[in-house]
C-alpha cells in the first residue's frame, strides 16, 4: 500500500521521473561481456578481477570460437544489418545473440543444481530415493536428501562434518569449472535489455516500470530464472549488438537522493509509517554452513539474509556481495559456517562463538563475573564479529536518512532493528523503487513477496501441502 503523500508529492515526483530521460543518467562505462563458450572458471575468473557480481553473456557463432589459452571476454562484434533489434531478428551478426545477465547467484545455483541431479541420480539408481528432483533450482529437502545419499548414509547436510563438506563440495567444484556458460541450468534472469533507439526515447519512468520491475526481454537462453518478477538491471545495445551502458537499481535510487528536494513529505516518512519496520526478515545464525545459507536464498528468493547471534541481535549480513571474489577452486570454503565465511572474506577472524556464549550466560543467575566483563567492554560495533560495518537504522528514520545511508555507503540494503539490535524489517533498492512507483503509477506494480509474517506462513504452509501432494502422487503411481 503506498504511503499517505499530498497530491502535490505525488505530482512533484511523478514530474521529475517523467521528464527525465534515460539518457541523463548514463555515462560511459567499460562493460564487461562474456562469451557463451566460456567455462565457469574463466567467467568467475573474469568477475572477480572486475571486482563485479555481474555480466551480459553473448553467443558467438562457431568461426569466432575461443582458441586455447585466450580470455573469455567477446571480442567486438561483426555489424548487424541497419535497424535490427534484439530479440526480434535472432541470428543475426554473424548469430551473435544476447543471451542474458550471468551473475554469481547463477553460478553457484547451477553448480548446487548439478551436484543435486548428480548425488539424486546416484541414490536412485541404488534405490536409495524414488526418482532424481527436478535438475533445475533446487529445493532445499532435495539437496539434504541427495547428500544423504551422496555420503551414502552418514548423515544429512546440516550434520556433516565439515570437512566431508569442503571434500564434496571441492571434487564437485573441480568437475563443475570446465562447465560452459551456456550449459549452466540457471541463467539470465537478473536483467532486462533495450535498444539505443528506445533508450533515446525513454524516461526514468518507463525504465523503472518496464525495464526493472516489468522486465520484458531477458535474453535467449532457455534455462531456468532465479529472479522472477523485478530484475536489478538493464543493458542498452546498439544495431552492433554492443553493450555499452548498463543502469541499475542503485543508479535509480542515486538519481532519487540528488534530487531528494522533489520528495516533499515523503522525504520526512518514517521507515515504520512506510511498512518497512514491521516485516518478515530471514535470519540464520553464524553456525549453519554457507552453502546452506545460499540454499535458504533460494528458497525464499531473496539475495541476503540476516545473521543474528543466540539472542536475535544481528551481527552480519550474508548476500550475493560476499561471494563478488569466489571462484571454481574456493567452492570448498561453502562448506565453512557463515560467521567464518563472512569474517574470512573481510580478512579477520570470527569473534562470535565467545560472544553468543556469553550472552546466554548473561540470561542465566549467578554469572556476575561475565555480566561486569561485558559491562567493562568497548561499545561494540553492529557486525564486528564478523568483520563488517553493518548499516541500521530505527523505525524512527526517515525516507531521506535511508537513502542517504543506501548512496553515501553503497550497499544495496540497510536492515531496521528494535532497541535490542533484533532485525524487524529490511529496505531493499527495489524496495525504495516500488514505493516510489506506487504513488505515481501504482497500476504498474507487479506482484509483491509476501509483506508480513502471516502471509509468509501461508506461502510455507502451501507449499508443504503442494509438496506432500506431489510425493503421495509419486507413492501411488509406483503401485500402480
Amino acid at each position: 500500500m503506498a504511503p499517505a503523500c499530498t497530491p502535490e508529492t505525488i505530482e512533484r515526483i511523478a514530474t521529475l521521473l517523467k521528464d527525465t530521460n534515460l539518457h541523463d543518467l548514463l555515462s560511459p562505462q567499460n562493460v564487461i561481456i562474456l562469451k557463451d563458450s566460456a567455462t565457469v572458471e574463466q567467467s568467475l575468473k573474469t568477475l572477480a578481477s572486475k571486482r563485479i557480481l555481474s555480466s551480459p553473456v553473448v553467443a558467438a557463432p562457431d568461426a569466432d570460437a575461443k582458441p586455447p589459452g585466450c580470455g573469455c571476454l567477446a571480442p567486438l562484434f561483426a555489424p548487424a544489418p541497419p535497424g535490427a533489434h534484439w530479440p526480434q531478428e535472432k541470428g543475426l551478426a554473424g548469430n551473435h545473440q544476447i543471451l542474458g545477465f550471468l551473475d554469481v547467484r547463477d553460478v553457484l545455483s547451477s553448480f548446487l543444481a548439478v551436484s543435486v541431479a548428480a548425488a539424486a541420480a546416484a541414490a536412485a539408481a541404488a534405490g536409495a530415493c524414488r526418482k532424481p528432483p527436478d535438475p533445475g533450482l533446487p529445493g532445499v529437502r532435495d539437496v539434504l536428501s541427495s547428500f544423504l545419499a551422496e555420503l551414502e548414509g552418514h548423515g544429512n547436510l546440516p550434520k556433516m562434518k565439515m570437512l566431508q563438506k569442503m571434500r564434496l563440495l571441492e571434487e564437485q567444484g573441480s568437475s563443475f569449472a570446465t562447465t560452459a556458460i551456456k550449459d549452466l541450468k540457471v541463467f539470465g534472469g537478473d536483467g532486462d535489455f533495450l535498444h539505443t533507439s528506445e533508450a533515446a526515447q525513454t524516461s526514468v519512468l518507463d525504465v523503472i516500470v518496464n525495464g526493472l520491475l516489468n522486465p520484458k526481454e531477458r535474453g535467449a537462453h532457455q534455462g531456468k530464472h532465479i529472479v522472477t518478477g523485478t530484475v536489478h538491471r538493464v543493458a542498452i545495445y546498439d544495431n552492433h549488438f554492443r553493450i555499452n551502458n548498463i543502469i541499475s537499481q542503485t543508479d535509480i535510487i542515486k538519481f532519487i537522493f540528488m534530487n531528494k528536494g522533489e520528495l516533499g513529505d515523503l522525504a520526512t516518512k518514517t521507515a515504520a509509517e512506510l511498512g518497512w519496520a514491521s516485516r518478515p526478515v530471514v535470519t540464520l545464525g553464524p553456525d549453519v554452513s554457507a552453502i546452506e545459507a545460499m540454499l535458504l536464498m533460494n528458497q525464499k528468493q531473496i539475495s541476503a539474509l540476516a545473521v543474528v547471534d543466540g539472542v536475535g541481535k544481528i551481527i552480519g549480513n550474508f548476500s550475493v556481495s560476499e561471494m563478488r571474489t569466489i571462484m571454481a577452486e574456493h567452492f570448498g570454503a561453502l562448506a565453512l559456517p557463515v560467521g567464518e565465511f563472512l569474517a574470512l572474506e573481510h580478512g579477520t577472524e570470527f569473534q562470535g562463538y565467545s560472544h553468543i556464549h556469553e550472552q546466554e550466560v548473561v540470561q542465566s543467575k549467578g554469572h556476575k563475573f561475565i555480566t561486569d566483563r561485558i559491562a567493562r567492554a568497548r561499545p561494540r560495533t553492529p557486525g564486528e564479529e564478523v568483520g563488517q560495518n553493518l548499516i541500521l537504522v530505527t523505525p524512527q528514520a526517515t525516507m531521506i536518512e535511508i537513502l542517504d545511508k543506501i548512496v553515501s555507503h553503497r550497499i544495496h540494503r540497510v536492515y531496521v532493528i528494535d532497541e535490542l539490535e533484533r532485525p524487524v524489517g529490511v529496505v531493499t533498492c527495489t524496495d525504495v523503487v516500488r514505493l516510489i512507483i506506487s504513488l505515481v503509477q501504482p497500476a504498474a506494480l507487479p506482484a509483491s513477496r509476501p509483506s508480513s509474517a502471516k502471509q509468509l506462513q501461508q506461502l510455507e504452509q502451501q507449499e508443504a501441502e503442494q509438496q506432500q501432494h506431489d510425493q503421495q502422487k509419486d507413492a501411488d503411481a509406483m503401485q500402480q
